[in-house]
């Protein structure tokens, strides 16, 4: 299960310490003055959060779109736009 664990920036000076807190799937928040200031987490999880950030402001455009009148179309009328066959009832 993630965790957010939290260290002081001064942590660094030893950054294998902070990168094995990230290699056992935890983010780390570095602080500096006792306040969040970056986050540290492994690059297969970030290119994962980009991913779903693409993808929901895609959806939140589409939203946008139909809700401005662009036209909507039932499943059926999607597979016979692509000559795909109907699924049974």
């Amino acid at each position: 299960m993630k965790m957010l664990v939290t260290k002081p920036i001064s942590e660094l000076t030893n950054y294998n310490k902070v990168l094995s807190a990230v290699d056992e799937g935890n983010e780390v928040l570095l602080t500096k003055n006792g306040k969040g200031k970056y986050i540290v987490v492994d690059a297969e999880f970030w290119q994962y959060s980009q991913s779903m950030l693409r993808f929901l402001a895609d959806m939140r455009a589409v939203d946008e779109d139909i809700r401005n009148g662009a036209p909507t179309y039932t499943e059926a009328e999607i597979r016979a736009i692509f000559g795909l066959e109907t699924r049974p009832a």
